[in-house]
C-alpha cells in the first residue's frame, strides 16, 4: 500500500512544474502571435551609419526599454539623439499613422508582403544621463500623443532575485537589420552566473541568441524581468562565431523606471528627461539593403 502512496506522490509532484511549463508556453505563444508585439526595433541614426537593437514596450503610452548603448555611433565617436522605433507587422492594431512604412515582399514565400512601422522616438534621460541609474539600460518615449500601444507587465516591482538555473525566455527578432522581417524568437535561456561588466555585475545565461539580439527582452513566466546587454560568442576553427554561448543581461523591475513611467501632473520634469533636446526629425526615405533570397524586394512610402 505504501509503495502506491509513493507512486501516487511522484506523480503528483511531477504533474506540477509540468503545468506551469505548459501555462508559460501559452503566455509567450500569444505574446509572440500578438500583432502588433510589444517587441520593437530601436535605432539610433548617426552622420554616416546606424546602430540598432532590440526593445520591449513597457508602458501603453509608449515607453520603450532597451540598452543604453545604442545611442553610441562608434563610427562618430559620439552619441545621437536622433532615434525612431519601429513595429513588425501589419498595423492594425497601433494607435496612430506611423512616420515611415517599409514593405517587404518575399518572393520564396509566394510574394507574401510584411510591414515596419517606423516612429520618431525620444531618449528620456535621467539626471542629465542616457542611462539608468548607471547600467546599460535607457527609456525610450515613442512620438505618439494619443493610443494604446501593447506593452509587457514586469516580473515584480522591487528588484527581482535569481538563483542558478532559472530558465528565462529571450525574445529577439532574428534579422533586426532587414526591414520587415517577420522571424521572431522567443527561446530559452539558463542563468549560470554573473559578470562584472563596465555597467557593473549583469547576470549571465547560456543559450541560443542571434547577432543584433541586443536590447532583447528576458522573460520570466511571461513577465519582463532583463533586457540583454552583451553576448559572448564560441569562437570555431575555420568557421568563425557561433551565435550558441553566454548572453549578459541586466535585471529590471517596475520601480526602476516609475519616476519616468508616472511624472508629476504639471509635467514639470519632462524638460529634464528630454535633456533639453528637441525631437529629432525623422527620416522618411527607405534604406539600401544588402540583397538575400529572404528579402529579394522592397520599397518604402512615407505618410
Amino acid at each position: 500500500m505504501n509503495a502506491f502512496r509513493n507512486i501516487e506522490l511522484l506523480v503528483f509532484a511531477f504533474c506540477i512544474p509540468q503545468a506551469g511549463a505548459q501555462d508559460t508556453l501559452k503566455v509567450i505563444e500569444q505574446l509572440a502571435e500578438a500583432d502588433p508585439k510589444p517587441f520593437v526595433i530601436v535605432e539610433g541614426s548617426g552622420k554616416a551609419s546606424k546602430s540598432r537593437a532590440q526593445g520591449v514596450v513597457v508602458s501603453t503610452k509608449g515607453h520603450v526599454l532597451s540598452v543604453g548603448h545604442i545611442a553610441w555611433i562608434n563610427a562618430d565617436k559620439a552619441f545621437t539623439d536622433d532615434f525612431r522605433i519601429s513595429f513588425r507587422g501589419t498595423g492594425r492594431g497601433l494607435p496612430s499613422d506611423p512616420a515611415h512604412i517599409h514593405k517587404t515582399v518575399f518572393s520564396d514565400r509566394e510574394d507574401a508582403t510584411y510591414f515596419e512601422h517606423y516612429f520618431p522616438a525620444r531618449l528620456q534621460k535621467q539626471g542629465g544621463s542616457r542611462f539608468i541609474a548607471a547600467s546599460d539600460l535607457a527609456i525610450f518615449r515613442i512620438g505618439v500623443d494619443e493610443g494604446s500601444f501593447p506593452k509587457v507587465e514586469f516580473f515584480s516591482k522591487t528588484k527581482p532575485a535569481l538563483t542558478a538555473g532559472d530558465n528565462l525566455h529571450l525574445c529577439h527578432f532574428t534579422f533586426p537589420h532587414k526591414p520587415g522581417d517577420p522571424f521572431f524568437l522567443m527561446n530559452p535561456v539558463e542563468v549560470v552566473g554573473v559578470a562584472q561588466t563596465s555597467s557593473g555585475i549583469q547576470y549571465l545565461a547560456k543559450g541560443y541568441y542571434r547577432v543584433g539580439s541586443s536590447g532583447g527582452a528576458i522573460l520570466k513566466d511571461g513577465r519582463l524581468i532583463g533586457i540583454q546587454s552583451s553576448a559572448y560568442t564560441v569562437n570555431a576553427k575555420d568557421v568563425g562565431e557561433i551565435p550558441l554561448g553566454l548572453i549578459s543581461f541586466e535585471l529590471v523591475w517596475s520601480d526602476l523606471i516609475a519616476d519616468v513611467l508616472e511624472p508629476p501632473a504639471d509635467g514639470a520634469n519632462d524638460k529634464a528627461e528630454q535633456g533639453g533636446a528637441e525631437q529629432p526629425a525623422i527620416r522618411s526615405e527607405s534604406e539600401p539593403e544588402g540583397s538575400d533570397k529572404h528579402q529579394p524586394e522592397s520599397e518604402g512610402r512615407s505618410r
